[in-house]
Parts: structure tokens; sequence; C-alpha cells
């Protein structure tokens, strides 16, 4: 069949909207705990400081998350774990992009299709595929959680206060510095 003649439908199957749901709800996560790492690096408080991060692109916040983490005076190591988790969010973002940006459609048979840049009709990824996607994505943003509120970016924070800072932010600990928390979904602290 033609691209012409194919009628773009939503395809008719539960397990697979139920991935794609997961996986923006995951990304909707991540990109919430990059601007709760905005906040923290620049030293600000209360949920009106978020407003310059929203509506910005999610490559946005990984810009300004870099660029005030190199305010603190991070050591080499420390900005190259930052670099890494930045990093693996731009690919896993990407990854979800390629997923949610694309037009899905059902053959006659059933089988969900993808119409990709080019115009061409392509087999859809795996409800497996998209969950693995999705399992990535909290994984990631459990971490930079972590990091943020116990690791080494609150310790670069601890470090060297900003100049323009409400005070220092706390939260309450409850595990070590170097042991994060297992993999689950992550809760945000504000």
């Amino acid at each position: 069949m033609s691209l012409s003649m194919h009628l773009l439908t939503v395809p008719n199957r539960p397990q697979l909207l139920e991935a794609l749901g997961r996986l923006t709800i995951a990304h909707t996560h991540l990109e919430r705990i990059l601007w709760y790492t905005v906040k923290t690096l620049s030293g600000l408080a209360g949920p009106k400081n978020l407003d310059p991060t929203r509506r910005k692109p999610i490559s946005d916040l990984r810009r300004r998350i870099k660029k005030r983490f190199k305010k603190h005076r991070p050591s080499v190591a420390e900005t190259y774990r930052l670099d890494e988790l930045l990093e693996k969010a731009k690919l896993l973002s990407g990854k979800r992009n390629s997923y949610m940006h694309r037009a899905w459609s059902e053959t006659e048979a059933g089988q969900a299709i993808l119409l990709g840049e080019d115009l061409q009709m392509g087999a859809a990824p795996s409800e497996a595929a998209i969950e693995r996607v999705a399992s990535e994505i909290l994984a990631l943003g459990k971490q930079i959680n972590y990091a943020r509120i116990h690791g080494f970016i609150h310790e670069v924070v601890q470090r060297q206060p900003p100049k323009h800072s409400d005070g220092p932010i706390s939260f309450p600990t409850n595990s070590t510095k170097d042991s994060p928390p297992p993999i689950t979904t992550p809760r945000l602290a504000v």
C-alpha cells in the first residue's frame, strides 16, 4: 500500500498505548528532576523560581545545569560524572523523541507501524523495547535526583553556595552518600 493511500489510525493495542504512556510519564519525571537540579544549582527556593525553566526544551535544561554546575568549581571527576549523566539524558530523550514525535498507525492486519521522517512506513518498536527505554529514563532520573539531594551534586553545592542564595538547601538523608537507593519509580523532592 502506498503512503498516499494509507489512513493514519491509532493502533488498537492497549499494551502498546500503556507502554507509550509510561514512557511519556517517565520522561516528564526526568524533565522535572532536571528543573529541580537547575533550581538546586542556582540556590533558589520555592516553586516560583522554576518559572525561568518552564516551556524550555530539555536540551536547554541540560545546558543550564552544566553552566551552573561549573560556577561551583567542581573537580574534573565531578564534572565528568555530571557530563555522563547529562549525555545519557540526551541519548534517552532522543530515543523517547524518536518514538513520540513520529506518526503511529496500524496495518490492516493490526501490526503497529511508524511513519518516519522520510515518509516511509516501518515496524514500530515492541512494547518491551518501549518499556526498557521508560525504565532507563526512570532509573536515570532517580540517579540524578539522588546526586542532587545526597550525592556529588549536593556536595559541590554545599562547598560553595551561589552568590544569590536564600540559604543552603538541605534534605533529610536516610542512606549513605555512596550508595544510591534501589531503582524504583522516583519520588521527586522539591
